[in-house]
Parts: C-alpha cells; structure tokens; sequence
C-alpha cells in the first residue's frame, strides 16, 4: 500500500510540476522533451541547454573596424575570450541550479563556443527547473549523429 501511495504523490508532484511552468517557459521546452517528460516523469534523459547567442557581445568587443590593425591571431584570440565571458556569465544561472540539485542528473558539460550546457541523465523536475531560469532559451533531448568517415561509422555526440 505504501508503494502506491507513494506513487500517487509522485504523480500529483510531476504533474503540479508540469502545470506550474507558463507558456513562455512550456515553449523553452522542445515538443519531444516536454512528451518525454510528462509521459514518465522519473524518466531520465540526455538534454542540451541553450543559452544566448554571444552575436552581439561578439559585435560589440571585437569590431571588425576596431581591430583592423592588429594581426588575425589577436582577432582570433578576442573572439574566443569574449565567447568564453559571454558564456561565463549567461551559464551561471544554470550552474547554481544544477549545484543545488545534484541528485536531479548525473552528469554535466559546459560548452562556451556553442554557450549550451550538456546534461546527462537529467529527470523530468530538474527539465522544468531550468525551463523557469530567465538565461536558458530552449531545452532539447540531446541529438546523436552517425558519422560515416572513410567506411567506418563513427558516432558524434
């Protein structure tokens, strides 16, 4: 009897979860994720996190007109620390929630250049948790490509 009451409540907790986010919130969440995630809701599943496009930081410290006169390393070199900031900053949100709820995903990569955050194994709470965060833009199931490179298959991740 226990178990099922505990499933009840288990139920009744997904689905206040799932009610609670508003639509500007529910649309972060791809169609795929969101069916996943009500269907089964201690389901865990691979999700990508993106964050802001860095364009306009980008834009506003590395000028083109700006650096003109220095070398294309340096270029190079002030495209890849403003990403890196831009990232820094817009993932915090996402850090601090993940940190708080470990227990929630197994484990998690933080990608600068794409400014998206890897995580694996996440459950159906930690999903909504960060579909209310103001930083994240869209939550989707992680995409897995198959790779063919010179006969042999390679899967990309």
């Amino acid at each position: 009897m226990a178990t099922a009451t505990s499933m009840f409540f288990l139920l009744i907790a997904a689905w206040t979860a799932m009610q609670s986010l508003s639509a500007a919130e529910e649309i972060k969440v791809s169609e795929d994720l969101l069916r996943a995630v009500q269907s089964d809701y201690e389901a865990r599943v691979d999700i990508l996190v993106q964050l802001a496009s860095p364009s306009q930081a980008l834009q506003d410290s590395c000028d083109r007109s700006a650096l003109s006169a220095v070398g294309r390393s340096q270029r190079a070199s002030c495209v890849a620390e403003t990403m890196q900031n831009f990232a820094e900053q817009t993932q915090q949100p996402v850090k601090d929630l993940l940190d708080r709820n470990s227990d929630l995903f197994s484990t998690s990569t933080f990608l600068w250049i794409s400014n998206s955050v890897a995580v694996k194994d996440a459950c159906g709470e930690l999903v909504m948790e960060l579909a209310r965060l103001d930083a994240v833009e869209k939550i989707d199931l992680e995409q897995v490509f198959e790779i063919q490179a010179g006969g042999d298959m390679v899967a990309a991740e």
